[in-house]
């Protein structure tokens, strides 16, 4: 093709409610292959926006401000892959790349799932591969994106996605698929900011240290599999107690392998954990009932049935050090616009 044509995608952030932790060993580091399988709810409101569009040099421009340097060179990077992936003739085309983030980036919320899942298919509508994303394209992409961020291959639907970490080296059986549509379950995510601003360690860096360091690290890949099972009959049937409780073994264990990193991985703050304790608290009283959840980073995630989240939220605003309480449903597949 001789120019790239404007195109805007969205994707949703999600949150892995089973996590995902680590990178396969041995296998090619380009396809960017997981250790363990995940399982996550996308979320309605916290969502990227990515314009691709031809341009006389490649610039790329996130929350109005241009961007350079390394953050710049991962897009750019991620634009040669999709070009590369669909196999297309002569150099890529340079490209102006212009994002928001409706949601903190770098700061454990999954900012890079819906990054790179909008970057993706802004890239495949903008190069001409697709012009809609059926259920062959979105499969295809969500395979592109995982090589660009590991949870980005989730943010291609909505509702609550499954993403298999396979065992082949090629990465084929390595998938993500919609388990059940944002309609599914009436469930609502408490996003508890406990601070501000990017967190100190990537969690791409801070993976490779747990595989490295990490005595836990083995057991963690090991009963990650019957995690992600129970999970998932859970939430097919709709119980709410035993999904809240294999989420929160899934965090715990996660972050007991970070802690066990050497250097240690410690991403919480004195907030953190006294969210988590007033969770527990409330949840033993007889209280609003809540499941703890935390990624790569300071902030807690707290689910909850839509009935409690309105209390519990009010509740949590209260503990000291949270600067905001997001209440959040499950949100919708990532979209396209051919503009």
């Amino acid at each position: 093709m001789s120019q790239p044509r404007p195109c805007r995608a969205t994707a949703h952030s999600n949150i892995a409610l089973v996590k995902y932790w680590g990178k396969r060993d041995g296998d090619d580091p380009a396809l960017n292959l997981p250790a363990v399988g995940s399982l996550s709810m996308t979320l309605d409101v916290l969502r990227s926006e990515t314009l691709v569009s031809p341009a006389q040099a490649d610039g790329f421009e996130l929350d109005g401000a241009q961007i350079g340097g390394k953050p710049a060179a991962k897009v750019f990077a991620h634009l040669d892959r999709v070009w590369r992936l669909a196999d297309l003739n002569g150099a890529r085309p340079p490209c102006s790349v212009r994002s928001t983030n409706h949601l903190p980036t770098a700061a454990g919320l999954a900012s890079s799932a819906s990054g790179f899942a909008a970057l993706t298919i802004a890239a495949a509508g903008s190069f001409g591969i697709c012009d809609q994303l059926d259920g062959p394209a979105r499969a295809q992409l969500s395979a592109w994106a995982r090589m660009g961020s590991g949870s980005a291959a989730r943010s291609l639907w909505g509702g609550f996605v499954r993403l298999d970490a396979g065992s082949r080296g090629d990465g084929s059986d390595c998938l993500a698929r919609q388990l059940h549509g944002a309609d599914h379950w009436d469930l609502k995510l408490l996003v508890v900011h406990t601070a501000r601003g990017a967190k100190q360690v990537g969690s791409t860096g801070g993976m490779e240290s747990s595989r490295l360091t990490s005595p836990y690290y083995p057991a963690w890949v090991e009963t990650s599999p019957a995690d992600l099972d129970a999970a998932q009959t859970s939430l097919a049937a709709r119980a709410f107690e035993p999904l809240g409780a294999v989420m929160e073994h899934s965090c715990f264990k996660m972050h007991a392998c970070m802690l066990a990193t050497q250097p240690p991985l410690m991403y919480w703050n004195g907030a953190t954990l006294e969210v988590i304790r007033a969770v527990w608290s409330i949840r033993e009283a007889g209280g609003p009932r809540g499941f703890v959840t935390s990624d790569a980073g300071p902030h807690v995630k707290v689910l909850c049935e839509s009935a409690h989240a309105a209390a519990l939220a009010q509740q949590l605003r209260e503990v000291a050090g949270v600067h905001e309480v997001q209440i959040v449903a499950p949100g919708p597949d990532a979209s396209l616009e051919l503009l």
